[in-house]
């Protein structure tokens, strides 16, 4: 056999293909890069890099970083990014309370699952999540507090729309014929971590009324607090396991990202102005912060 056949074999070895929907296919090498194909045809869109899988360069990483960076480009319409407000912090808080609340008791219930299918490997990491996110429901609570607002009146007022559809999700991955898949659902929302530095809190808070304390949430789902860490501990977990599972994982990462992409448009209703209207019909007066940043944070 000829050295460039030999090499095109390796090649074709390192490079695998998972197909996440029926109409697009997703296509990695070990080292990163990645590219999605429209099922039946021959042309291949680069997808965006991942440090990340760079960093790993192992085919897991590669496919578990693409199928995330997949399923944001699926957005029918990028939304506008509009400046971050503290009305929309305070909407964030709600929604992760909201969530956050669910997560630890879907992790044992996922947990319940996968020992019943004879993994009590994959239970056990189950477990241990649910140990890791317990209590986060409460830091949001008392950010909002520490807002000075009261805040089982702000939650029951302006529940997003997106904190019950992302829990439906992940409970929909725990009672599927494969549970695992509630490691992709739950990856790609800690990968968003990944994406709030010093910088981003900073600009977070200067949207706030000066010398409060209304960033525990914040702080602890950043590269400053444990979700940094792990996003890394489940790319190690995701290189252990079979072709069959990773693609199932891989699968929910990139329908998780999709929503991801969409969750603008899904809590697009309860906008600044109906925020604002929401608490002054209760009585609620909104915390005046100084200015705006950029872009909101990832949920």
């Amino acid at each position: 056999m000829a050295q460039g056949e030999r090499r095109a074999m390796t090649d074709s070895l390192q490079t695998q293909c998972v197909q996440l929907s029926p109409q697009r296919l997703l296509i990695a090498m070990p080292d990163g890069p990645c590219w999605l194909a429209a099922t039946g045809s021959t042309s291949l869109v680069p997808l965006p890099g991942s440090k990340l899988a760079a960093e790993r360069a192992t085919l897991a990483a590669s496919l578990i970083e693409g199928a995330v960076a997949a399923g944001l480009a699926e957005a029918e319409r990028a939304p506008e990014i509009a400046p971050y407000t503290l009305p929309r912090y305070i909407r964030w808080l709600v929604g992760n309370y909201v969530f956050a609340g669910t997560t630890p008791g879907l992790f044992r219930r996922g947990a319940e699952r996968l020992d019943a299918l004879g993994r009590p490997d994959l239970a056990d990491f189950a477990r241990q999540k649910a140990e890791e996110e317990s209590g986060h429901a409460e830091l949001a609570y008392r950010d909002l507090e520490s807002l000075g607002l009261p805040a089982a009146a702000v939650v029951r007022l302006l529940e997003p729309p997106s904190a019950r559809a992302f829990a439906d999700r992940f409970r929909a991955c725990v009672d599927s014929d494969e549970p695992i898949a509630l490691f992709g659902f739950s990856y790609c929302l800690e990968r968003m971590a990944v994406e709030r530095d010093r910088s981003f809190i900073g600009r977070v808070e200067a949207v706030c009324p000066p010398g409060i304390r209304a960033f525990r949430f914040l702080k602890v789902h950043s590269t400053v607090g444990s979700d940094s860490g792990h996003v890394y501990e489940q790319l190690a977990f995701f290189e252990s396991l079979t072709g069959a599972e990773l693609t199932t994982v891989v699968r929910t990462v990139y329908e998780t990202a999709e929503m991801l992409a969409r969750q603008s448009v899904i809590d697009q209703a309860l906008s600044d102005q109906e925020i604002g209207r929401r608490l002054r019909a209760a009585g609620i007066e909104l915390p005046r912060g100084p200015g705006a940043v950029e872009r909101e944070a990832a949920p």
